[in-house]
């Protein structure tokens, strides 16, 4: 009988997988990000993120690369990418402050143009929309009314903004479609309720507009009647941790009446890397919330929009 030679059995250390094929998405995820990161470099280099030239043009090729309606799959790659959440977790705070800035120089100017004698008397509308992304607020809070008012049975009346900011336009958008309404504007910063107070002055809306410093991660020292708001807005920069965000959720839950409805300000896509994404969990009606509606408009408007409404206490 003729000899056999035996073939040596295959494990699996002698496999070797094939490498992955680039595709049009994955290439295109990473030139994003070398972009990005490039963008990130320089902002975190500046000395100032004040508004200027240099930081205007970066902002803007920024937010233009991240609110393409890119396809799920290159999303999807684009934030597996290694490195990518870190790069996340580092830009927002610089896009925060830099927002911040936008809008302070601007409430600021609005005002110094409004109290002139220099130039012709202007409109409220006239002058907010000196704000080069007026329109944007204008057409998110369109989007967001329209969503809400098929929540609720009528307009309105008491409406609270948390994280307002020195140049507070979703308040001032909500006050001029409900003229019945007030606004209570929240935030953690005194020198930004001051920049936004004098402004609301300034318009005219002084008396439909109140003003907290409060920070909205932590119990309250001084005692606001919670119960008595119908909408609240949580603006999408408060929190910028999930963990964070569901904290402040809860706590709301717990000091607003049964049925009051919270706005919470998200993003999709790479929409995600200016802003926080709230995934919707088990842990949003776990702290004491209905999920009612997710809305994620694909225009210029950057924000996600989540509907929630206070559940009814056992």
């Amino acid at each position: 009988m003729a000899a056999t030679t035996k073939t040596p059995p295959c494990t699996f250390s002698s496999v070797q997988t094939p490498p992955t094929t680039p595709t049009t998405a994955t290439m295109s995820a990473h030139q994003i990000l070398s972009e990005i990161q490039s963008i990130y470099r320089t902002l975190s280099s500046l000395e100032s993120l004040a508004p200027s030239v240099p930081v205007n043009t970066l902002l803007t090729r920024l937010v233009n690369l991240c609110v393409v309606p890119y396809s799920e799959t290159l999303s999807s790659y684009f934030f597996a990418i290694s490195g990518v959440e870190d790069l996340c977790v580092k830009l927002r705070p610089i896009c925060s402050q830099a927002e911040g800035e936008l809008e302070r120089y601007w409430a600021d100017r609005i005002v110094e143009i409004a109290n002139g004698t220099t130039t012709p008397t202007l409109s409220k509308k006239e002058l907010l929309d000196l704000f080069p992304y007026y329109q944007n607020y204008i057409d998110l809070s369109r989007l967001e009314c329209s969503t809400i008012e098929a929540y609720l049975p009528t307009s309105p009346r008491r409406i609270a903004f948390i994280g307002s900011g020195p140049l507070p336009l979703t308040s001032l958008c909500m006050l001029d479609r409900y003229p019945n309404a007030s606004a209570h504007n929240i935030d953690r910063d005194i020198s930004a309720l001051r920049v936004s107070q004098r402004l609301c002055e300034t318009l005219g809306y002084g008396q439909r507009m109140t003003f907290a410093c409060a920070d909205a991660s932590t119990e309250e020292e001084r005692p606001f009647h919670w119960e008595s708001l119908e909408v609240v807005f949580l603006a999408a920069l408060v929190g910028m941790e999930t963990s964070t965000k569901l904290s402040i959720l809860a706590s709301l839950s717990r000091k607003l009446k049964p049925g009051t409805l919270v706005i919470a300000r998200s993003a999709r896509g790479l929409r995600g890397v200016l802003y926080p994404i709230l995934e919707l969990s088990d842990d949003i009606t776990q702290s004491g919330f209905d999920i009612l509606a997710e809305v994620h408009p694909w225009t210029k408007v950057v924000n996600s929009v989540i509907v929630l409404k206070v559940k009814e206490r056992l």
